[in-house]
C-alpha cells in the first residue's frame, strides 16, 4: 500500500514537472492561446445568461403593465415553465400563453384563491387540495396548489394522462404552433381538444405573439 501511494505522489509530481517546464519552455504561446480562448467562451456564456435574463424580465414587465399582477409572480411562473420544458419537452411559451389566457394574466379569482392559473378542475381522482367557486351555475371543486411548481408539473401530467393530448406532446420543444394544434379540438378524430372555443387556438397563439413569449421556449 505504500509503495502504491508513493508511485501514485511521484507520478503526479512528475506530472506536474513535465507541465511545468513545457509551459515555460516550449508552449508559452499555447497556453496563452487556450487562457484567451477560455475566457472568452465564458464571456460568451455569461453574454447569453444575461440577454435570456433581461429577455425574461421585458416578458414579465409587459404582462404586469398589461393585467396588473406582481412581476415576481409572473417571473416564477415563467422561470418554472422554462424548468417543465427541460424536463417534460413542452413549450415553455405555451404553458405560459395558456396559463395567462386562462388566469387574465395571474389576477383571476380563482388562481388569487388557488394558485391555479390553468382552470384545472377537480375531479373525482384529485388527491390534492381543493378550492370551491360559484362557476357556470353550481359550487365547483378546483384544485389548488401551494405553488407554481405544483402548477405546471401537474398541467404536465395532466396532459400525458390525455391520449388526444398525445400529438401536443411529440412537438419539438421549441414549435409552439405544433403544441397548439395539438391541443386543439379535432373533430374527426373525435378528440375533444384542452377547450372548447373555437377561437382558443388564435388567442393563445396572440398572447404569444403579443407578449414575445417565444423567447422561453428553446429553438
Amino acid at each position: 500500500m505504500t509503495n502504491i501511494k508513493y508511485y501514485v505522489k511521484t507520478r503526479n509530481q512528475t506530472r506536474f514537472q513535465i507541465m511545468s517546464f513545457l509551459q515555460k519552455s516550449f508552449f508559452p504561446g499555447f497556453f496563452l492561446l487556450f487562457a484567451v480562448a477560455a475566457q472568452a467562451q465564458l464571456s460568451v456564456q455569461t453574454s447569453s445568461l444575461l440577454k435570456r435574463e433581461v429577455e425574461i424580465a421585458a416578458v414579465a414587465q409587459m404582462l404586469s403593465d398589461s393585467f396588473g399582477a406582481p412581476i415576481p409572480i409572473i417571473e416564477r411562473f415563467m422561470r418554472e415553465a422554462m424548468q417543465v420544458e427541460k424536463s417534460e419537452h413542452v413549450p415553455a411559451a405555451a404553458f405560459v400563453a395558456i396559463a395567462t389566457l386562462e388566469s387574465t394574466g395571474f389576477t383571476s379569482y380563482l388562481y388569487k384563491n388557488s394558485g391555479n392559473p390553468f382552470g384545472m378542475k377537480a375531479g373525482p381522482n384529485w388527491k390534492g387540495e381543493v378550492f370551491m367557486m360559484w362557476h357556470e351555475g353550481a359550487m365547483t371543486p378546483f384544485r389548488s396548489y401551494a405553488t407554481p411548481t405544483e402548477a405546471v408539473y401537474d398541467f404536465a401530467r395532466f396532459l400525458r394522462s390525455r391520449k388526444w393530448f398525445k400529438d401536443a406532446l411529440v412537438c419539438p420543444t421549441g414549435d409552439y404552433e405544433c403544441f397548439i394544434k395539438g391541443m386543439s379540438v379535432h373533430a374527426k378524430r373525435r378528440e375533444p381538444g384542452y377547450a372548447a372555443d373555437p377561437l382558443w387556438p388564435e388567442k393563445v397563439r396572440r398572447v404569444i405573439q403579443k407578449y414575445g413569449l417565444d423567447v422561453l421556449s428553446r429553438k
